[in-house]
């Protein structure tokens, strides 16, 4: 799917009326004269549906108020000091129900709920010539909504769940939130139903759709979040076992454009993007370099003003002869507004398709690598069966890439050793992929990370401890959705906001 399908206008009509947020649905705009019910009576309008479910995720990692910008915003991988204006607050936990970022989140995590909802409204209605096709995109239906309902958990606790038909704004506004368990829930029923019909690779015309290896490895990541061990290695397993992925001998194959879908090169699943001027680029490589910064040395076309640096902190965590530090980082900028810092580089190898704008870039960016299935299995392993042979080997792996040593001894020698030796793992190898913010909550860190970070003379010498609690750990809900059902029963804000 590196290659778009272009919508028809009666298809792009069709998802400005069906494919909707919940604040959509408040939309004064008269109806299209398109309905589902008109849309669906072919096998080739569920491939454009499909294609505009995942065009949500595509457009959910863009921008400077972009899902990963700003999990990275609020991880300890940045300076707060001299981080964007974009994040409104999530740097320094002073964030709020009127976030844009997250508000934008909640819009387009509905809005692919909403598309594969209809989708596996109608699919079984309509005769397909390929119904292998079939399953496969009904399989993607699924795992798509799993991970719009995983993500929407994680980042607000429980939601109002919408599956099993098409709402009105009417039967919208009746459904209560749920609990984040009950979230979570959902997520694991969809991504097991994905996983069952989703096909092992697609042909190359198709490569970057999910697979059910992908939502194997989601499932398995959803399990170990819940802190359900046992439970996440049969999935963890199963991708190890298919055969078909590899890590990536260096950095340049994870995170050059040059080796986008590639299972070779940890490539598992990706959100999928395209230069050339085709108006579905990314922009978050760009992010990682200020404005007129960086350009001589070709990592960006020209910087944006949403640029974070990388925290003193996090630099102080690369132990020495740490090959990623050198690959991910730079902080020999000679321009008078870099100098002095420390930028992230890890999107910025434009190798197949220089960027000729800022939104130009075909970087795809990971949601589940293959690395991270190997680490997250490495810690199921530790968590159900202590550090095993298997579970140590893995890591090792990691660091050897990396140009380190094996671990010592004393890192191996118990569950609690083994583990800190993951968690640091995980921060170097995962730096700005957006799942710093995610293993401090899930392992319970959160609070005590952030109040020594806070602490730090450059991180404001304790101004914003304060602003450290557990009802942090989740993000408040936005306030538009809170005026569009203006009933705490059904909708009811986040304790600590």
């Amino acid at each position: 799917m590196k290659t778009r399908y272009i919508l028809t206008v009666a298809a792009m009509a069709f998802t400005s009326l069906a494919f909707t947020s919940c604040s959509d649905f408040l939309s004064p705009d008269p109806e299209s004269t398109y309905t589902t019910a008109t849309f669906y009576t072919s096998q080739n309008d569920f491939d454009k549906a499909i294609t505009a479910a995942y065009a949500s995720m595509e457009d959910c990692y863009k921008g400077d108020r972009g899902y990963l910008h700003f999990l990275t915003a609020r991880s300890d991988e940045t300076n707060i000091l001299n981080t964007n204006l974009y994040s409104d607050g999530a740097e320094n936990f002073t964030d709020n129900s009127g976030c844009s970022p997250t508000e934008q989140l909640w819009n387009y995590m509905y809005q692919m709920i909403s598309r594969t909802n209809s989708i596996l409204v109608h699919i079984d209605n309509v005769q397909f010539s390929d119904e292998t096709l079939k399953n496969s995109i009904k399989g993607e239906a699924y795992g798509l909504r799993a991970w719009a309902y995983e993500t929407l958990g994680k980042m607000f606790g429980g939601v109002p769940l919408l599956v099993d038909k098409e709402y009105t704004v009417a039967e919208t506004r009746q459904v209560a939130r749920s609990t984040q368990a009950e979230t979570f829930a959902q997520a694991v029923k969809d991504y097991k139903e994905a996983i069952g019909l989703l096909p092992s690779s697609w042909a190359s015309s198709n490569k970057g759709r999910m697979t059910k290896w992908a939502a194997n490895a989601a499932l398995g990541r959803l399990h170990m979040f819940m802190n359900q061990p046992a439970e996440a290695r049969p999935y963890l397993e199963a991708v190890i076992n298919s055969g078909i992925y590899k890590m990536a001998a260096n950095y340049e194959g994870i995170f050059s454009d040059a080796y986008d879908n590639d299972p070779q090169n940890d490539r598992l699943w990706e959100v999928q993007y395209v230069g050339g001027q085709s108006t579905e680029g990314q922009d978050y490589s760009e992010m990682m370099m200020m404005e007129d910064c960086g350009i001589d040395r070709g990592w960006a076309y020209r910087g944006a003003s949403s640029a974070m640096t990388v925290s003193s902190d996090f630099i102080k965590s690369f132990e020495t002869g740490d090959g990623r530090q050198t690959w991910f980082t730079v902080d020999d900028l000679t321009d008078s507004k870099a100098r002095g810092y420390t930028w992230c580089t890890k999107f910025c190898r434009a190798r197949k398709w220089v960027p000729t704008s800022g939104s130009d870039w075909a970087v795809n960016l990971p949601v589940i690598r293959y690395t991270e299935v190997l680490m997250l299995e490495a810690e199921a392993l530790n968590a159900t069966e202590g550090p095993t042979a298997t579970a140590v080997a893995y890591v090792n792996q990691v660091r050897q890439r990396a140009g380190l040593a094996n671990l010592s001894a004393d890192k191996t020698d118990t569950k609690a050793h083994f583990l800190e030796a993951i968690k640091h793992e995980r921060r170097i190898e995962f730096m700005w992929e957006g799942l710093r913010w995610f293993d401090l909550v899930r392992w319970g860190d959160m609070v005590s990370t952030y109040q020594k970070f806070f602490a730090q003379s450059d991180e404001g010498n304790g101004q914003f401890v304060k602003q450290v609690s557990d009802k942090r750990a989740i993000f408040a809900i936005p306030q538009t959705e809170m005026d569009i059902y203006d009933d705490k029963t059904i909708l009811w804000q986040n304790d600590g906001y």
